[in-house]
């Protein structure tokens, strides 16, 4: 599959990486990459092993946050939740991640959606 989306993440797999990208760091407790935070704590995550995850830096709308995943093992984009999104396989590529981002009348500002 070449698109996909769980939960507030869009993902697609894409044939090179961008320029521009710096390091990302963001793991769990077991030492997944963390793609998108939870509000509950259940985050969507990508096992590490075999796999580099960098966040993009150009061209980023406002409360958007896109990160890129070199995945030189096959692994799966899952949640760590008991009633978790179904879990998507990854091949072998690259992939962007698309974090959605929600607009807040009140604070007047975009920002990241979390679920």
């Amino acid at each position: 599959m070449d698109t996909f989306a769980q939960g507030e993440i869009y993902a697609r797999k894409i044939n090179v990486a961008p320029e521009c990208l710096i390091e990302f760091t963001e793991k769990d407790e077991h030492g997944a990459w963390i793609i998108s935070h939870s509000e509950s704590g259940h985050h969507h995550v990508i096992d590490a092993p075999g796999v580099t995850v960098m966040e993009r830096t150009r061209d980023v709308p406002e409360g958007m946050r896109i990160l890129i995943a070199i995945v030189e093992n096959p692994t799966e984009l899952r949640q760590n939740a008991g009633n978790a999104h179904e879990a998507h396989d990854l091949s072998e590529g690259v992939y962007e991640f698309r974090i959605s981002r929600e607009f807040d009348p009140f604070m007047q500002q975009a920002r990241r959606v979390a679920d």
